[in-house]
């Protein structure tokens, strides 16, 4: 990635923002899709940063540090002399409101994020600790940003005042803007919060700009366009086609952001009875993994922002490891396995599909692929609530789905491959893959969570019950004069940001 812009930072002007998706709400704890200008006006408790080797590390936020020596009691210290947008005092009294709220909020989408806390006790003014029902290593991401910004610490004096309603139409946090302006549909505009707790290199308060205005724009094209005009600073999202253009041009500057991504997977029915489930159909699940030609298909689909995928995990990952066995593009292999599977001559097959333009561009080019080998593919296309009531009944012989990603392997694999993971389509049972998972979500040892997950890659490998087939980077362009830019794991800015305007 670039690195951020050296020399000294300018103070002072206004970045003008790009948001493909509209406001639902500005309550963090409610909303249902993640809000990437949150981040302006809320502080978490944690950050999820990338490290100079690539790795990304959960660091302190709001918290300053954490102790877990009892696995189940979590003593957290946390910053003094912090203050909300209202004067009021950023406190344990804070952390605990804000948590519980979290915890039992009837529209609460943090209820996942908080499940592992079973209590939340004030120590002194400034420590806070967490009773857990179990060890849970995820929880640090989870109060980060990177878990869909679910854990804005806001001000409970004003959260209370304010209600439900005026939360949702309004923000007090500790961040280092504050809300001024509040157009649902069109724009939200932010104010330098004079009084932030984290200094800049100037030994100043951030931020060092004066205004962010963000701005609603559903499509890429026309965001474009205003990134080259000036009318965008950042625009969070740029089409495969657009990238060389971006690149050429000497005023903007591109991110390819490689953990970003948009996977696209091919997955087979593992319940007891279903067409392909069972070590029996192992090899046809199999022979479908050598029969497709990821490499062609990320050049052909991807448009320059598409790589061969071999794993759920993404680089930077926990558990991430390129070195373990994949499936690579080899038909003979593929008609070797059929043959051995007593189908010599291949066979016929109904794949479900979400009624979309990337699915089905998907769905058709695994068609010409596995055709090759001697399967026949037949598309169903339902639309996607459809598909995924039919999916998780089991009622699908193959279905094609996509898929983003998140900073932990638990929220990956174990949603995904773990018995009630809700993203375990396929029907996954496997109680040495569960062994591999609570090993996994229960041990604060990095190197013994990198081990389990590994080993239940390896174990999701040979089973084959979904065929990973290649990944969209996500891709972010700033306009150059945007300096000290650096890119966080999801959305397009990082908490207690340092960027600046050079104009």
């Amino acid at each position: 990635k670039p690195a951020a812009a050296a020399g000294t930072p300018k103070r002072g002007g206004s970045m003008k923002l790009h948001r493909q998706n509209e406001w639902p709400t500005l309550d963090p704890h409610t909303a249902q899709t993640n809000s990437l200008d949150m981040i302006l006006t809320y502080d978490y408790l944690t950050r999820v940063d990338q490290s100079p080797s690539g790795a990304w590390e959960v660091k302190p936020g709001l918290a300053e540090s954490w102790d877990v020596s009892d696995p189940l009691t979590v003593v957290m210290k946390l910053r003094k002399g912090v203050k909300f947008h209202d004067g009021t005092d950023f406190n344990a009294e804070a952390v605990k409101w804000n948590l519980n709220r979290m915890k039992t909020h009837p529209k609460s989408s943090a209820k996942i994020a908080t499940a592992a806390i079973d209590s939340v006790e004030v120590v002194d003014p400034s420590t806070i600790k967490l009773k857990l029902k179990s060890p849970s290593p995820t929880l640090f991401v989870n109060l980060s940003a990177e878990a869909d910004n679910v854990g804005g610490m806001m001000s409970p004096t004003w959260a209370e005042k304010a209600g439900d309603q005026g939360i949702a139409t309004g923000s007090v946090g500790t961040g280092p803007f504050k809300l001024v302006d509040y157009k649902p549909g069109n724009s939200v505009t932010y104010q330098k919060f004079d009084q932030y707790w984290k200094q800049g290199a100037d030994g100043k308060p951030l931020p060092y700009m004066d205004e962010v205005v963000c701005k609603y724009q559903q499509d890429w094209n026309a965001a474009l366009v205003a990134l080259k005009t000036g009318d965008f600073d950042l625009v969070n999202g740029v089409a495969g086609r657009d990238v060389p253009g971006v690149e050429s041009d000497p005023n903007l500057q591109i991110y390819r952001l490689p953990w970003s991504a948009t996977q696209y997977m091919i997955a087979f029915n593992a319940r007891p009875g279903a067409r392909f489930a069972g070590d029996n159909m192992k090899k046809v699940r199999q022979a479908v993994n050598y029969a497709i030609d990821r490499e062609a298909l990320a050049k052909a689909l991807g448009a320059g922002i598409g790589e061969a995928n071999y794993y759920h995990l993404v680089p930077g990952a926990i558990g991430f490891n390129d070195k373990l066995p994949r499936y690579e593009y080899n038909p003979d292999k593929a008609k070797q396995l059929l043959s051995e599977a007593g189908m010599p001559n291949g066979f016929e097959v109904t794949v479900d599909i979400i009624s979309r333009p990337e699915d089905q561009q998907n769905a058709q080019a695994y068609q010409q692929m596995l055709e090759k080998v001697g399967i026949k593919m037949q598309i169903r296309p339902s639309e996607r609530v459809a598909w995924v009531q039919k999916t998780l009944a089991g009622d699908f012989e193959m279905g094609t789905l996509l898929s983003g990603v998140r900073p932990d392997p638990d929220l990956v694999l174990g949603y995904r491959f773990s018995k009630d993971g809700p993203g375990n389509y396929m029907g996954v049972n496997n109680p040495e893959l569960e062994k591999l998972f609570d090993e996994g979500r229960t041990t604060y040892d990095q190197a013994k969570r990198q081990a389990a997950y590994e080993k239940a890659q390896q174990i999701v490998a040979d089973d084959s019950y979904l065929c990973f087939v290649w990944r969209r980077q996500g891709i972010i362009a700033t306009r150059k004069t945007l300096k000290g830019y650096t890119p966080p794991w999801t959305q397009a800015i990082t908490m207690s940001t340092e960027f600046y305007i050079d104009k």
